[in-house]
């Protein structure tokens, strides 16, 4: 009888210490989850993030997502590195490191709630997590409902002419916005061509500028699209391309878009 009381203690103090466990040593690699990062205020329980990532003033730079510099990062002795997938960051990688890998790369808004209470809970931020995810979701109230649906499509890169598939956030951020994505592969980045997109008649033309598609012509200008009809948008890669809770504030940029253009003329 004491043999088992003992042992069931021992499993519930080993139970309660394990999910009171927090990381406290995280290196992202991944840009967009820098976002979320700042959201929960865990500034404190980073050690290292690539370049161009701003907002952590103690943080060690680690080189780029594309080429992170892995003698800087053993050093930094993290117990957890966020990367968006392994293309960059390959598995054999991941046994020179004592330290848990999380990959964070969400194509839909649901994806995104889902890792900002995975962060929360790895990082003991599980009630802000949920005030996060709240505040995220009241948000999308505001959306308005569309008379019509435009068709859209939304360039990644002018040249090679790239452009956001099915499995591309930005393809959820039109659907929620109340548009259709007419690119329908099932791929995050799809290789086309401009003349099918001609072809499928877009009501809506949105193009990047930014590390991918840095000058890039207005569509309208281009001889494949000379005669269409389609409104053109120019947005701003950083804050449009990455998954994070900017997402849901674009998702209300576009639908205000698409509302004054299909339905405020109706």
């Amino acid at each position: 009888m004491f043999l088992k009381l003992t042992l069931s203690v021992l499993i519930i103090t080993f139970s309660l210490t394990f999910n009171l466990y927090s990381y406290n040593r995280a290196i992202i690699i991944s840009p967009a989850v820098s976002d979320i990062f700042l959201k929960l205020h865990l500034e404190d329980k980073v050690v290292g993030v690539t370049k161009h990532i701003k907002g952590f003033k103690n943080a060690v730079k680690v080189g780029t997502h594309i080429k992170p510099n892995l003698e800087i990062i053993k050093s930094l002795n993290p117990d957890i590195i966020i990367i968006s997938s392994y293309r960059f960051f390959p598995k054999d990688f991941v046994n020179k490191f004592n330290a848990r890998i999380y990959v964070y790369n969400p194509y839909t808004l649901k994806q995104i709630l889902d890792n900002i209470l995975e962060i929360g809970k790895l990082f003991n931020k599980e009630k802000e997590s949920q005030q996060l995810i709240a505040k995220l979701k009241e948000k999308l109230l505001q959306v308005k409902n569309l008379k019509y649906h435009p068709k859209v499509v939304y360039e990644i890169m002018q040249n090679p002419y790239i452009l956001a598939g099915q499995k591309n956030i930005i393809s959820d951020i039109i659907k929620t916005a109340g548009g259709k994505n007419i690119i329908k592969v099932n791929k995050k980045l799809v290789k086309f061509s401009q003349e099918k997109v001609r072809f499928l008649n877009p009501d809506i033309y949105i193009y990047q500028v930014g590390p991918m598609n840095k000058n890039p012509l207005n569509p309208l200008k281009r001889v494949w699209f000379k005669g269409c009809k389609f409104k053109v948008l120019k947005v701003n890669e950083i804050n449009f391309a990455r998954p994070n809770t900017q997402s849901f504030d674009n998702v209300l940029f576009l639908n205000k878009f698409f509302y004054k253009i299909f339905n405020e003329k109706n």
